[in-house]
């Protein structure tokens, strides 16, 4: 793809891939995750997937190894229940945790402002338990059964991420390895793909069934990550543990509400 078709959809991107602005759209958003498994106020699920490549000029190769030996750099995403990416985040070597990567995106900072204190993403394990991102709960064998059904419907929900990333890699097959020598190039392809991919959504094209898409079942390991948010000093250590806190009790009063 020319340089200038690159720019281009980086340019559109900005358009096609957001979050509503009003709040029918929010709540038009919420409303179509609630028809899957019942979850309420959901705006979008989180997770980021690898993208392999080959290593980038003039960058060290060890930075992009993944915890499968493999170069790669991580696809963060965020998308609704249609599987439209309402934001993507490209760049950070897979060397990276997707915690990491989630605190160094601007979206972290920007999620508590777009949530209003009621909605939230989905996330795994992975991701820091907060009021605006809710995760499941840890099973080590001793989960209640309203934490399983919990835990159950809050599978069911974000499988929507992972059937993004699958449905993405499948219309745009040049993703299952980036033969790109330069990480600006590697961004702006996969920005152009994302682009597209809500384009063709938007425009209905949905020519692969959903029989070629990941299966919930197959991802259900992914809640077994654990969190590996970094902390920076008391104050920082403090301030997340009062908004794990709000999480916490965020996530017990939705799981209350599934006993009712």
């Amino acid at each position: 793809m020319p340089e200038n078709m690159l720019d281009f959809f980086y340019d559109l991107s900005k358009t096609i891939i957001r979050f509503p602005e009003t709040e029918a759209g929010m709540e038009a958003i919420a409303t179509d995750f609630r028809s899957v498994a019942g979850f309420p106020d959901v705006i979008g699920c989180i997770d980021g997937c690898y993208i392999y490549i080959r290593k980038p000029a003039h960058k060290i190769r060890s930075t992009y190894i993944n915890r499968h030996d493999l170069l790669s750099m991580t696809l963060q995403g965020i998308c609704d229940a249609k599987r439209r990416f309402l934001d993507v985040c490209v760049g950070y070597p897979s060397r990276i945790h997707d915690s990491r990567v989630f605190s160094l995106s601007p979206i972290s900072n920007e999620l508590p402002g777009i949530s209003h204190g009621r909605y939230h993403l989905l996330g795994d394990a992975a991701y820091p338990l907060r009021e605006y991102l809710i995760t499941p709960f840890k099973d080590y064998g001793n989960l209640s059964h309203k934490e399983r059904t919990y835990n159950l419907k809050h599978c069911q929900t974000r499988v929507k991420i992972e059937n993004c990333f699958g449905i993405l890699k499948q219309r745009f097959r040049q993703l299952t390895r980036l033969d790109f020598f330069h990480v600006e190039r590697m961004f702006k392809f996969l920005i152009a793909c994302c682009t597209l991919h809500n384009i063709c959504i938007n425009e209905n094209n949905t020519y692969i069934s959903d029989d070629e898409e990941d299966d919930p079942d197959l991802n259900v390991v992914d809640e077994m990550r654990s969190s590996q948010l970094s902390t920076t000093g008391g104050s920082q250590s403090t301030r997340n543990a009062a908004l794990r806190r709000l999480g916490e009790l965020k996530r017990n009063d939705i799981a209350e509400g599934f006993m009712q």
